[in-house]
């Protein structure tokens, strides 16, 4: 069938039916639009058939001696070279069952008899344009996802391509800067190379977070799941970030938080989870506090909260910032140049836990980010983690 909805004219009908007048008419209703046609008149032909010439559409009646309709149907669905192939099952016109039964074992669509020969080829037409429709969607998904998992390769080669070198820009421009600062008059030097390393950092930040969405996407991190003391998490995500609040001048403490709060995750994920909310709190917060609580709600599931009192966002830029590479449209966000990626990483990262994550927030008065982990991420009697090594990632 072309664009215009004419048929076309290689388009080949199996017709699988014992008996020989309808199989006769059948093909002359099909041939008059313009249709090849070949005939089996049993199952077991119409399967030979179908595999020899690998027909468009299969026409087939359920009700035939030996291997009926149904069974034809269920093994055409799975045999590799014709399971996409479209089958149209013919049953009586009231004959529910059979049309259910045949639906279950794989049917594209169904007519019922007494068949209306003239509108046999246009329902025939509209089943092959469905399968043709679903087919260039399978394709077109295939192709996004083997783009994806190329971007994904591509990305995690660039990544080591762009970090070694940044990493020892970063480091020699550190000890460039210690040497400066011992030297008198160097004042000018010291704050260029000061600008190079916090650029340094900012784009190694910005790339770890990109490859993170990358291995997101492509279903690459694996949870590594034990008991965690989150205590001991929050600390440590507290004091990752105290640097930072200490310098901007603001507090930042966990004056809500209950002892011996256990939840069953991966320590790593859900800290890097946390430290992406954290560090959106303390970057656009320009004075005040940030504050971090958690308890354990009565149904059992885990809410840990990020309270700050920081420029705050309407709805459409708590919305917008749900989105990769999207910020809030205010001075302070255009001023810290971040990626973007804070929030949907979070995110995306809570949901390898079943966690979910919402953002409540006012214009000019701050915001609070709700984390919350399922019941069922609690789960007693295993080990508890949270060690020296789990402290090393980067949030």
């Amino acid at each position: 069938m072309d664009g215009t909805g004419m048929i076309d004219h290689g388009t080949l009908v199996l017709v699988i039916d014992d008996e020989p007048t309808q199989r006769m008419l059948s093909r002359e209703a099909l041939e008059q639009r313009g249709y090849r046609v070949e005939e089996a008149d049993s199952g077991e032909a119409g399967l030979e058939l179908a595999r020899e010439f690998k027909p468009d559409l299969i026409l087939l009646d359920v009700m035939m001696p030996g291997m009926d309709g149904f069974e034809v149907c269920r093994r055409i669905r799975i045999d590799p070279d014709l399971h996409r192939t479209p089958v149209v099952i013919v049953t009586a016109l009231e004959d529910l069952d059979s049309i259910e039964i045949g639906f279950k074992a794989g049917a594209t669509d169904f007519i019922a008899k007494p068949i209306v020969w003239p509108l046999l080829g246009y329902r025939l037409q509209f089943a092959l344009r469905a399968t043709r429709m679903e087919t260039d969607l399978i394709v077109s998904r295939d192709e996004a996802e083997r783009a994806s998992k190329a971007k994904s390769v591509i990305l995690a080669n660039m990544g080591h391509e762009l970090r070694t070198p940044l990493n020892a820009i970063i480091g020699f421009s550190e000890y460039l800067r210690d040497q400066a600062r011992n030297e008198a008059g160097n004042e000018q030097t010291t704050e260029f190379l000061e600008d190079i390393c916090f650029s340094g950092k900012r784009l190694l930040s910005t790339i770890n977070n990109i490859l993170e969405m990358a291995n997101l996407e492509a279903g690459r991190i694996e949870l590594d799941r034990n008991t965690i003391d989150l205590s001991n998490l929050l600390a440590g995500v507290m004091e990752k970030f105290q640097p930072a609040a200490a310098e901007k001048g603001i507090s930042l403490d966990a004056p809500g938080l209950q002892d011996e709060l256990l939840v069953f995750g991966d320590y790593d994920v859900l800290r890097r989870a946390i430290g992406h909310i954290v560090s959106n709190a303390v970057k656009f917060t320009a004075d005040g506090r940030v504050e971090i609580g958690a308890l354990r709600r009565p149904s059992g599931e885990v809410e840990i909260s990020i309270t700050d009192s920081g420029v705050g966002m309407t709805e459409t830029e708590v919305m917008s910032i749900m989105e990769p590479f999207r910020q809030a449209d205010n001075s302070l966000s255009r001023e810290q140049e971040g990626s973007g990626l804070g929030v949907p990483l979070a995110t995306a990262l809570l949901r390898l836990h079943d966690g979910d994550l919402e953002i409540r927030s006012e214009p000019d008065i701050g915001t609070t980010v709700s984390i919350v982990l399922p019941a069922e991420a609690y789960r007693p009697g295993t080990r508890e983690t949270g060690g020296a090594d789990a402290e090393s990632a980067d949030s």
